[in-house]
Order: C-alpha cells, then structure tokens, then sequence
C-alpha cells in the first residue's frame, strides 16, 4: 500500500525530529546525575515580560483533557494527538516510554515550536529519575550540552525539572529545551517546551513558566 506523506505531515515530522522528539535512542548522550533543588516559585526569564493566560488545558471538555490543568499562553493553541491519524508518522510521538498527547502551538503567537505533554501509561516514582531517561531518549545521536535535572515542588507536589542543549548536524540547527516531570493518576508526565532552535527559546519560555506555575493536578 502506498503511503502519500502531505505537506503538514512532512512539516510535522521535521519539527517532532528537531525539535525534542526523536525515536533514535541508539547512541544516546548521557546527562549528568540530577542534582536536588527544591523550587516552589519559578522565576520569569530576565528582561522577557511574563506570558498572559489564555485556554485553559487539561481540564474536561478543553482542547487536551489531561490528568492536570495548567494555562496555555495566550494565543497559543492546543490540540490533541491522535497517533491513529499520524498513521507511520506515529513513532515520531514517541520518546521511551512515554507517547505525546498533547501539543499546544505557538504559531498563532508568532513563534516556531510547541509546548508538549508527554505521559507514560501507568509509570510511576521520582519524577527526576524518568526525566533523566526522557532527556538521554530524546537528545537521541545528536551532540548535548549544559544537561542537568533538578528536584522541584510543582503543583504542591514533588516533580522534576530538566534543560539542555542540542546540535542537530543534519539540519545545522542549535536547540535549547526545557522540560518538567510529575506524577499524575494516570502516570508520570512531561511537559517539554520545544522551540525550534535556540533563537526563538526566549520568546517561548514565558509560555512554559505560565504552565508550570498554573499546573493543578487532578485527584
């Protein structure tokens, strides 16, 4: 059977490979072993104005309903995955164990890469020692640097924070991540800001420090 790949699947396929979520974990770089932080109010990037609200996501009858709410930026727009509608672009969801369900787009907002939320189907623990394993998946062949992991209070509730760095030889592009782990009732979560290089990382993280501050999770 002949499989025809359009436009926006090709264009999605890019930016899930350069963007943090590659399936080649073959040859994965190592980060360092998390170090403990505990952090309950996260600062805002230095001279970037704080993001203002706008959906809400996570909550039933929202664009994503997940097991935790957190607000999207404004202007940014959330949509649910649907593996069976990506068809064999399916894989490119996936980073370990855990699968995208949700992408919100920054886009409409004027920026080029997406906030993600990952979840890993009953898995559960520290949060610190999945996001670990979900940074090594997801730098996958390409060269990493500045990795660190971090012990965090998000929610009221015990979670872990990571950033890093990439080099994607192929495409001659510079990315910069930044990504939070929880424990949710229906397993471990990422949440994982994905620009598409490091030029547009200042611009998005705003978005990312608004979820992160608003995430409620679900009892």
């Amino acid at each position: 059977m002949k499989t025809t790949y359009t436009s926006a699947g090709i264009a999605l396929a890019f930016l899930f490979a350069v963007a943090g979520c590659s399936s080649d974990s073959d040859v994965p770089a190592t980060p360092s072993s998390p170090t403990t932080v505990v952090s309950s109010a996260p600062a805002a990037p230095a001279g970037v104005p704080a993001a203002v609200a706008g959906e809400s996501v996570g909550a039933k009858g929202s664009a994503c309903e997940l097991p935790f709410e957190f607000q999207a930026a404004a202007d940014w727009k959330p949509k649910a995955i649907d593996l069976k509608k990506m068809g064999e672009l399916a894989d490119l969801a996936k980073v370990g164990d855990f699968t995208v369900v949700c992408e919100i787009d920054a886009k409409p907002a004027g920026s080029i890469g997406f906030i993600r939320v990952h979840l890993a189907d009953g898995l559960s623990g520290a949060p610190a020692e999945h996001l670990q394993e979900f940074m090594k998946v997801s730098i996958g062949k390409r060269e990493a640097s500045n990795t660190d992991v971090t012990d965090v209070q998000i929610g009221a509730a015990q979670a872990a924070e990571a950033s890093w760095e990439t080099l994607d030889k192929e495409y001659d592009i510079r990315s910069k991540y930044t990504a939070f782990a929880l424990n949710t009732k229906k397993g471990i979560a990422v949440v994982q800001l994905a620009p598409l290089d490091t030029g547009e990382y200042t611009s998005m993280q705003p978005a990312y420090e608004l979820a992160k501050k608003t995430v409620k999770i679900q009892a």
